[in-house]
């Protein structure tokens, strides 16, 4: 329904920092120069935190080295649950930066939680034109913001939850503002929050959550090209890299 994905996507970008002890990896957190938050993260964590402790998931982080401490990036993610900015944003907002989510324009016009998408800096995308949020991503990227895209679109519907078709949009951002384009598989949160189906899974057992960010994928041989090939050729990097990245975990969760 979907007032569920409403406020699932709401609660998907918390300053929630994990108990480290869940995932073994603390390692990997760095202390670096916090983003600028404002009142509506804060609000976000008083009200959101409970929600997540009740979700029963145990962290597993890796490759959070990779995230730049400071400066524009673009985070290309895959999307298995409605619930995966929460996790997302949570391993993000635990390395010191604050993710800028890139997200429908319905959800800034909300009654409900639209203040908070304006509050909070994301970046609103108007899918009859798309073009106006791929600008506005760039000028955030260009600010120094950390935006995160879901490339595929839309959660997966693939039957295996593996990875779909990849849309343009992140490749083109990152080829405009040179700013790195950090590959990020997630798997696990399907099955806390199974996608499409409205329903939350609780049990007594804690279920693995696994994060893995990848190496920055290579796009400076690109600049030179016409647009059009260095996109499309970037895009199917991104691809390649990213549906490696989601078979290793779902293949490992699947033991």
């Amino acid at each position: 329904m979907a007032w569920r994905s409403t406020v699932w996507t709401a609660m998907g970008v918390l300053p929630i920092v994990p108990d480290l002890r869940d995932s073994g990896r603390s390692a990997g957190v760095r202390r670096v120069p916090r983003d600028a938050r404002g009142p509506a993260w804060w609000l976000a964590l008083l009200v959101c935190k409970p929600l997540l402790l009740l979700l029963g998931r145990r962290a597993d982080w890796r490759g959070t080295e990779r995230l730049p401490g400071s400066g524009g990036a673009v985070l290309a993610a895959n999307h298995v649950s409605q619930a995966d900015p929460l996790f997302l944003g949570e391993m993000i907002l635990a390395q010191g930066r604050t993710p800028r989510f890139m997200a429908k324009a319905s959800l800034f016009h909300s009654r409900a939680v639209g203040w908070w998408f304006r509050s909070a800096g994301h970046v609103e995308v108007d899918r009859s034109n798309g073009r106006a949020g791929i600008y506005a991503a760039i000028e955030a990227v260009h600010r120094g913001a950390l935006v995160v895209i879901y490339p595929e679109g839309s959660i997966t519907k693939r039957p295996d939850g593996r990875l779909m078709s990849l849309k343009p949009g992140a490749v083109r951002i990152a080829l405009e503002t040179s700013a790195p384009l950090i590959p990020v598989a997630q798997w696990g949160v399907q099955t806390i929050v199974p996608a499409y189906e409205g329903r939350v899974v609780l049990g007594r057992r804690r279920r693995r959550v696994t994060l893995l960010v990848g190496d920055p994928v290579q796009l400076e041989d690109l600049r030179e090209l016409p647009r059009a090939t260095a996109v499309a050729v970037g895009v199917q990097r991104l691809q390649d890299t990213l549906a490696v990245m989601v078979d290793q975990l779902a293949d490992e969760h699947a033991k």
